[in-house]
């Protein structure tokens, strides 16, 4: 069970027209990571928040959980830090698959992954009080993060805009 959080860019026009210019140069394939790198780094904003504000038990014992394959497993205190992580995709051949929409280029998700009981951290339950430290990252780091991608993003395209010049230079 995955609980990620989504954030869906538009509205930066031109840096995707510079961005579809250098495809035209570098290929697709190329361009595409480098949407990816970008993304990858704006969702750092939400990583440090949710490790930052991500709740520990109070409690400094190691509890051992049977998982549905009849598997034990050791849960300690900053478990559930440890999960917090970033995944990128990149969609290089532009096909459409159980990952991938129509017009998708990129998927960067960041979230608690691998935690059956995250549901219950963030909406509490009847003995414990909601803790929804996701929710609020969200909320907090989302501009942070458009702004980051942003930067990020015209640093990249500068970049390989440089290199395109500099090969041309050279034939």
């Amino acid at each position: 069970m995955t609980n990620s959080i989504s954030l869906q860019i538009n509205g930066l026009k031109q840096l995707n027209k510079n961005l579809e210019n250098i495809a035209d140069e570098i290929g697709s394939s190329k361009a595409a990571g480098i949407l990816t790198s970008a993304l990858r780094v704006g969702a750092k904003e939400f990583e440090t928040e949710l490790k930052n504000t991500a709740p520990e038990s109070p409690e400094n014992k190691i509890r051992i959980v049977k998982k549905r394959d009849k598997s034990t497993v050791e849960i300690k205190p900053g478990f559930l830090k440890s999960r917090i992580k970033i995944r990128a995709s990149t969609n290089r051949k532009g096909r459409i698959n159980k990952r991938f929409g129509k017009k998708d280029i990129s998927l960067v998700r960041v979230g608690v992954f691998k935690v059956p009981y995250i549901v219950q951290v963030e909406y509490g339950t009847s003995k414990h009080q909601p803790q929804p430290f996701m929710r609020n990252a969200a909320k907090s780091k989302a501009q942070p993060a458009v702004k980051r991608i942003e930067s990020e993003l015209n640093k990249k395209i500068k970049a390989a805009t440089k290199r395109i010049a500099k090969q041309k230079a050279k034939k």
